[in-house]
């Protein structure tokens, strides 16, 4: 039967870290083989790079969301000066600079296989705004200050000197006003991964989720809730890869902390926590009464230590600001967030009308990421099919404001703030052009990134080969003979555009 069109675009929760619902990847469920990781003059990164992904909460735009939610007036982005620590093959850094293409972006690595790929991808790709170094944390030396600094999954996985390096460079680089996000893994909510880690290390094993297994059956159905936490290990190595099972689970240094010893580390560098990236996360308003009249009387590492006991958090991805400029500015970390600065800010929709609007409902189901919401308010579900109409663009808040839209966002998922569009094709351009980076990946291959920043699936290879043309030069008529399918292509452009992978 002939086709009519391409097969859906599809998302899946990332796996990278635990509780993460604010971006999207392929989850891989091939066999996982792992090798442990040793002292060796191999750089263990250059020996098996870690997988390219995306990280939607560690862009410059949510970040500056949280700031101001903060009462942290966060610095330009279209300007901005951005430094990722660790930045591997680019894959966080290259799509993040083609967001923002008045912004001047460098990456630093120590592996320097993963540093020259990411320059040979920036190359190939047109990406010009952004630069990769082969340096060390303990001895990156530069005058240059950034607004944004970026370090995703690397201070749990280094000595503790070298963190204690990595804050006080994260304090350096810092530009005036500037914002840092460092992620870590933390206790207690480790604790319950601590057990398979020590058992695939002491313990060594091709594959890792059958050793688990192995362990598994190995122990008492009395143990019941070990075995439980024997499974969600196992789960999340099948659904994040070989790369991840060997980084996560078989280095030598993964050093997870509690939170209130980050914080110790990161005053002493010269930081002061602003929030969570991930503000549901870390956010007393999602927490029982009690647990918010405790957190009144206490400071704010005390808050974040009591919030990660309550919630039993296993990964942090904290945003910090100097402490310096807290008191010239006179500001104090607030317990709460503001609901009202999102009047200054845009927001998006990715909850779907599950049927046709219904004015005269008592409520309306809306579907997304995390799950479905009945909606009652009625200012909130106009927002809402406003949202859906326009979406994947965003409108600024003062022309929606639903008065729930603050809880949705951080309560499901499905809303997003930002302090900044990029430019967003809908499809009905004559020439249509996708990001850059995108086309790169769909013509060879790894996971692919939208202009918000979320990674998204492309299951179907036409959908694929599709993206990989739309570079600016060719009509949808041109891809649709290079297809042999005209239908197909212009159903295909429909797609790419709905997943807000277009520039124009």
């Amino acid at each position: 039967m002939a086709r009519t069109g391409p097969a859906p675009v599809r998302a899946h929760v990332c796996p990278c870290a635990a509780e993460c619902a604010s971006c999207v990847r392929t989850m891989s469920k091939s066999r996982v083989l792992v090798r442990r990781i040793s002292s060796s003059a191999i750089d263990p990164y250059d020996r098996q790079p870690y997988t390219d992904h995306a990280f939607a909460e560690t862009h410059p735009d949510r970040l500056a969301v949280v700031a101001r939610l903060s009462g942290w007036e966060p610095p330009e982005l279209g300007s901005a000066r951005i430094l990722e620590l660790g930045c591997g093959r680019g894959g966080n850094l290259l799509p993040m600079a083609t967001s923002l293409p008045g912004a001047s972006l460098v990456g630093i690595d120590r592996s320097g296989r993963q540093v020259d790929e990411a320059a040979r991808i920036a190359r190939e790709a047109g990406v010009g705004n952004v630069r990769f170094e082969r340096a060390d944390i303990e001895s990156y030396a530069s005058e240059d200050r950034f607004d944004y600094v970026v370090c995703h999954g690397v201070c749990s996985w280094v000595p503790a000197e070298t963190r204690r390096a990595l804050l006080a460079l994260a304090g350096r680089s810092l530009a005036p006003g500037g914002i840092a996000y460092v992620s870590f893994n933390v206790l207690p909510g480790w604790y319950d991964k601590l057990a398979a880690r020590d058992w695939l290390r002491m313990f060594p094993a091709d594959d890792a989720r059958a050793s688990l297994a192995w362990l598994h059956e190995a122990v008492s159905p009395e143990h019941g809730d070990y075995r439980r936490r024997l499974d969600a290990v196992a789960s999340r190595i099948r659904d994040a890869g070989a790369a991840y099972a060997t980084h996560e689970y078989l280095a030598e240094e993964q050093h997870p902390q509690h939170v209130s010893s980050f914080l110790a580390e990161a005053r002493d560098a010269g930081l002061e926590y602003l929030g969570d990236a991930i503000p549901s996360h870390a956010a007393i308003e999602m927490l029982p009464e009690p647990v918010a009249k405790r957190a009144e009387s206490l400071d704010v590492a005390q808050v974040q230590q009591l919030v990660d006991f309550v919630r039993a958090t296993a990964f942090r991805r904290t945003l910090l600001v100097r402490s310096e400029d807290a008191r010239a500015r006179g500001w104090r970390w607030p317990l709460r967030l503001e609901p009202r600065a999102v009047s200054g800010l845009r927001v998006a929709s990715r909850l779907v009308p599950h049927a046709p609007r219904d004015t005269g409902a008592a409520s309306e189901r809306f579907d997304g990421p995390g799950g479905s919401v009945l909606v009652i308010d009625p200012t909130t579900r106009r927002a809402l099919h406003r949202l859906g109409e326009v979406a994947p663009r965003s409108l600024p808040f003062a022309q929606v404001a639903g008065d729930e839209l603050f809880d949705l966002w951080l309560s499901t998922g499905g809303i997003d703030f930002h302090a900044h569009e990029p430019s967003l094709g809908d499809g009905l351009s004559a020439r249509p052009e996708a990001c850059p980076v995108a086309r790169w990946h769909a013509a060879h291959g790894g996971t692919i990134t939208n202009r918000w920043h979320q990674e998204v699936v492309l299951p179907d290879p036409v959908l694929r080969r599709v993206l990989s043309l739309l570079d600016g030069t060719r009509t949808v008529d041109d891809v649709g003979s290079a297809l042999a399918t005209h239908e197909v292509a212009r159903a295909s452009v429909r797609a790419i555009a709905r997943a807000a992978l277009l520039v124009r």
